[in-house]
């Protein structure tokens, strides 16, 4: 003879009372739907009727004001989309621009420390082996060193792709 562990016991003497709640829900349910459809004036004429179209009504409503719900979520979690993108474009903007400010003060402080001494040796200087002096071109960029405009041209082609990609995303969850 085998004997059961006490844990054993228990769950088998929970095991019909488990089966026996939705049994019982079942026939609660049942009963409670044949009692509505016994309630009414007439026994089935336009009392009935009007009842379902009350039903029906409610139950219209009940859905559109799920499907409002649902739309107002979509709104509220599409404008969250806008302001995490606007914030991201807003960092990289403030990195490049701070990156381009860096390069330019490094230009100008390189510029500034760069002194040429004299030597004291030499005094005739030779003529063939000199280095030409280069001729300086002069940008229509006011002012900005090539590095600056590269800069301003990288951060205006990926604000142009990132435009591109918000209104396709806008434009894919509007279209669903």
């Amino acid at each position: 003879m085998q004997t059961m562990p006490k844990d054993r016991t228990r769950s088998m003497s929970r095991r019909p009372r488990t089966r026996a709640l939705p049994a019982l829900l079942l026939a609660a349910l049942s009963l409670w739907a044949l009692a509505g459809c016994g309630s009414g004036e007439g026994g089935g004429g336009e009392g009935s009727g009007g009842s379902a179209e009350a039903r029906e009504a409610a139950v219209v409503k009940a859905e559109e004001a799920t499907e409002a719900k649902a739309r107002a979520k979509l709104r509220a979690k599409e404008a969250v989309a806008v302001q995490r993108e606007e914030a991201e474009l807003a960092t990289k903007r403030k990195k490049l621009e701070a990156a381009a400010a860096r390069q330019a003060e490094q230009r100008r402080s390189h510029k500034k420390r760069h002194v040429r001494t004299r030597q004291h040796g030499s005094t005739h200087r030779s003529t063939t082996h000199q280095k030409k002096p280069a001729k300086s071109k002069k940008g229509s960029s006011h002012g900005e060193t090539p590095s600056e405009k590269s800069a301003r041209q990288q951060l205006a082609k990926e604000e142009a792709q990132e435009a591109a990609a918000f209104k396709r995303r806008a434009q894919h969850e509007s279209g669903q």
